[in-house]
């Protein structure tokens, strides 16, 4: 029983660091919560919730922040993420 949790939180601990290297990069993203996969920049990653612009923005530095219609998922929601080139 203990390996089973074991293996589980290192696959949740690979899968954060993951998120984490994808930061402000346009992705496409299986979860949970969409019966379609999501396309878009990352904005912030927390430890337990990405959020997700279902954009292209390109550059964040001249981006209003305000005015951006957002996603906050919970990591634990991920199934599959990928980069888009």
């Amino acid at each position: 029983m203990s390996t089973t949790t074991k293996n589980y939180n290192n696959r949740n601990h690979t899968k954060c660091e993951k998120i984490d290297a994808l930061l402000k990069k346009y992705v496409r993203l299986k979860t949970y919560h969409s019966m379609k996969p999501i396309y878009g920049e990352i904005l912030e990653s927390t430890e337990y919730t990405i959020t997700v612009v279902p954009k292209y923005i390109g550059s964040f530095d001249e981006v209003n922040y305000e005015k951006l219609p957002t996603y906050l998922l919970p990591k634990s929601s991920i199934i599959d993420i990928r980069e888009i080139i």
